[in-house]
């Protein structure tokens, strides 16, 4: 997973919904879906299931394939526009409902494969859609392709986003060379299995450094993705779990297990439920966006610690 100087952290996503009547993405099977993760560049590592979704932990990320909806992560150097394109190769544009295609600005993305608006106009030849920039394109902020079909989602259909950078150094050695304890999993002993308890944990430690986790409990899931390394390092979690009502509180748990320099938001709730105010303490706000697009209420926030220390001025790779 890891490269020898640097590895980017900040992922690609894709969630796809199918039209009522299509057959069961899940039906599948693991074979189809390790082809679509290869044309990511991504292996599966292993998979985790409950009665409602297959969670499959990636060699890059995560896939969650449920029977009408899919939800693909990955970080690195893949190329998620290729799987999204063998997606709806398959499915077949007419049969999808949605696609909501985003990218986290790169640290270093001119060693990426393709960039967004590339991707975008690939997508769009497929699928029509609309493409939107949240957050100062100098600064951080994520970039989302959305189709433009008439969608309403659930009305308990909500996605979080934490997504962290600048780890201390204490915080990031604890995911450098870790091993799976002979008892119970890494995630307890790191305190993360405590931000949502009572999920199934699949987990991998990756070699030399870096950490990757699925949590599952029904429909609901979590997943983790640590970047430790000094240069660059990042901290990504995600859930599908309902956060309305106590988005300030939850996110407050995940950056108090990570203590970033800075994080980015981004929530998804359906129109007209989405919580207006966050800012934990220790942190500022510093820039929030907003907007509603396919039925969803979107929102963005970046937050960042104050601070007088003075830093050393970090290697770059050549």
């Amino acid at each position: 997973m890891h490269e020898p100087t640097f590895f980017e952290g900040p992922e690609k996503k894709v969630e796809l919904v199918v039209a009522p009547g299509h057959p069961s993405l899940r039906g599948w099977g693991h074979e189809a879906w390790a082809r679509v993760v290869s044309a990511a560049g991504a292996r599966i590592l292993s998979v985790l299931r409950s009665t409602e979704c297959d969670a499959y932990l990636l060699s890059e990320s995560s896939l969650f394939v449920y029977d009408r909806h899919l939800t693909m992560i990955t970080c690195g150097r893949t190329t998620l526009v290729d799987a999204t394109e063998h997606l709806l190769e398959r499915i077949g544009p007419e049969a999808v409902a949605l696609l909501i295609y985003e990218r986290k600005n790169e640290h270093f993305p001119e060693l990426q494969p393709t960039r967004f608006f590339e991707d975008a106009r690939r997508l769009n030849a497929r699928i029509p859609g609309t493409a939107l920039r949240f957050g100062d394109e100098h600064d951080h902020h994520v970039q989302l392709f959305c189709s433009r079909r008439p969608f309403e989602p659930d009305d308990v259909d909500t996605t979080l986003e934490v997504l962290m950078h600048g780890l201390p150094e204490d915080a990031a050695s604890r995911f450098i060379g870790c091993e799976r304890p002979a008892t119970g999993t890494l995630a307890e002993a790191r305190g993360i299995a405590g931000i949502l308890p009572g999920f199934a944990i699949d987990e991998h430690p990756f070699t030399p450094a870096g950490y990757s986790m699925n949590g599952l409990r029904g429909a609901d899931y979590y997943t983790i993705h640590v970047t430790p390394e000094a240069l660059g390092s990042y901290v990504s979690f995600e859930t599908n779990v309902d956060f309305r009502g106590r988005l300030d509180a939850l996110v407050a748990q995940v950056v108090a297990v990570f203590r970033p320099r800075s994080f980015d938001v981004v929530a998804f709730a359906p129109r007209g439920t989405l919580d207006a105010h966050l800012e934990p303490e220790g942190y500022r706000l510093k820039d929030r966006v907003g907007t509603t697009l396919a039925g969803y209420d979107i929102g963005f926030w970046h937050c960042y610690r104050p601070t007088a220390a003075l830093r050393s001025p970090a290697p770059i790779p050549l």
